[in-house]
């Protein structure tokens, strides 16, 4: 299940504290559960194995095994230390089989780094599975899914309410493995970070029953983070549960300096680098800047 309570201190003198909860569930169509988490600073992450492809388990394993043992636990981690860690895992994804059933998986989570000595959170995505964060009152979806529903929101054919009863909403554009590049990108969006802030990431087996506003005011107002996610789990289960759910809630207790005092540096996190999963990264963050072409893979669902 998970629950810990972490604190690090940065090279550049950011320290947080973080404590999290995680739970995950088999759901009450599937036999078995093909989602895995990773919970170990600086990394919370969710990884949905493709449903219908083959070993979907195992993908969704080998990305948590790979990212926990690309960075250094306990400390702070770079732009360029999360993009290679993201690399190996799209690589040890490929090489797991090819074909239209290779294996393959979603990606989602936040890695802690420092941008001019003060605490950011680096918010990496490939897929459906979904970061979302309750920051300062704001409550909101971070990354922003790889599937072929999502493009229709963004052309603006369908709202967020229409989307959830289209019959194709399990197809996605981006994943690690499944037949698709070896070299997969991700999203990779840089959010400063605060004390109070809450961090919710799970796979589409809760997203896909559960509103977002129902996950709002779930996490908004049940504080403890084990309770918030033992709730979040029962609200998909009580929706059907058609697809295995998993959740990790991190919480940061602590964050300093804030953003509002001076540092070494600006106050603002800039917009200037790209970073992408072949391990080239500048030493600045960025802001929701989406990376390179997909593969549309579907998920089948049982």
């Amino acid at each position: 299940m998970g629950n810990e309570c972490v604190e690090a201190v940065g090279p550049g003198g950011s320290r947080v504290v973080v404590a999290h909860a995680a739970r995950t569930d088999v759901g009450r169509r599937r036999t078995h559960n093909e989602d895995s988490w990773g919970a170990s600073f600086p990394t919370y992450f969710v990884a949905d194995g493709m449903g219908g492809n083959d070993a979907g388990d195992v993908a969704s394993r080998v990305v948590v095994d790979t990212m926990c043992d690309s960075l250094a636990p306990g400390e702070f981690t770079t732009p360029a230390l999360l993009s290679t860690a993201v690399s190996r895992a799209a690589l040890a994804v490929a090489d797991l089989g090819t074909g239209s059933r290779a294996p393959g998986s979603t990606l989602t989570g936040i890695a802690f780094q420092e941008y001019r000595g003060k605490p950011c959170a680096a918010v990496f995505n490939i897929g459906d599975s979904r970061t979302y964060l309750l920051s300062e009152g704001s409550f909101e979806q971070i990354s922003v899914d790889h599937s072929e529903v999502q493009e229709l929101i963004d052309a603006g054919y369908v709202t967020d309410v229409e989307a959830r009863a289209l019959p194709h909403r399990n197809i996605i554009t981006r994943a690690l493995g499944a037949g698709s590049t070896r070299h997969v990108t991700a999203d990779i969006f840089m959010v400063p970070v605060h004390r109070g802030d809450r961090w919710v990431i799970c796979s589409d087996g809760l997203s896909g029953e559960v509103t977002d506003a129902l996950i709002e005011m779930i996490v908004r107002h049940v504080k403890d983070r084990e309770q918030a996610a033992d709730e979040l789990i029962a609200q998909a289960l009580g929706a059907g549960g058609k697809d295995n759910i998993t959740v990790v809630i991190a919480d940061v207790l602590e964050a300093e300096p804030e953003w509002g005092q001076s540092s070494t540096g600006d106050e603002t996190v800039d917009n200037d680098v790209t970073v992408n999963s072949a391990g080239d990264a500048d030493s600045q963050p960025m802001e929701k800047q989406q990376l390179a072409d997909a593969t549309r893979v579907e998920e089948q669902h049982a």
